[in-house]
């Protein structure tokens, strides 16, 4: 198995967690959105459908989508792993920013980062060993 290879197969596994935490936000929007300390509002029925759509279809799809360019079509499957990388690595900033600024450094602000950095992380290996690759084969030049 070559690196690029190894890269592809850690950021569908990475797919697959994406996708798992979308299609429990589907399955049970409640606990997702309890979780960091907010509720559903009983008066405003599209809530629940708020948290279903952003949280479960958006990951769901685009991580599902992700993994299936990176099985059938890796140049194109790495491009969209290196959005999702950004994706979640502007999540892992936004969160640093937050925990700095609400002085909040909790056990689960904590873990929720280096998460989201490792995501982000493992999605950019795709683009990085394939363009790579690319380059070492064509003598650095990428067209």
């Amino acid at each position: 198995m070559s690196i690029s290879d190894f890269a592809v197969f850690l950021a569908v596994i990475a797919c697959a967690i994406g996708g798992a935490l979308g299609g429990f936000a589907i399955a049970r929007p409640e606990d997702v959105i309890g979780m960091v300390g907010l509720r559903l509002d009983p008066e405003k029925p599209h809530s629940a459908a708020e948290v279903r759509a952003t949280y479960g279809g958006l990951f769901l799809l685009s991580h599902a989508a992700t993994a299936a360019a990176l099985g059938y079509a890796p140049i194109v499957g790495a491009a969209m792993a290196l959005t999702l990388a950004f994706a979640w690595l502007g999540a892992a900033l936004a969160r640093g920013y937050s925990m700095i600024r609400e002085d909040a450094p909790t056990p689960f602000n904590t873990g929720a980062l280096i998460f989201e950095m490792l995501m982000g992380l493992t999605f950019a290996l795709p683009f990085w060993s394939l363009t790579s690759a690319a380059a070492r084969s064509s003598g650095g030049v990428l067209v």
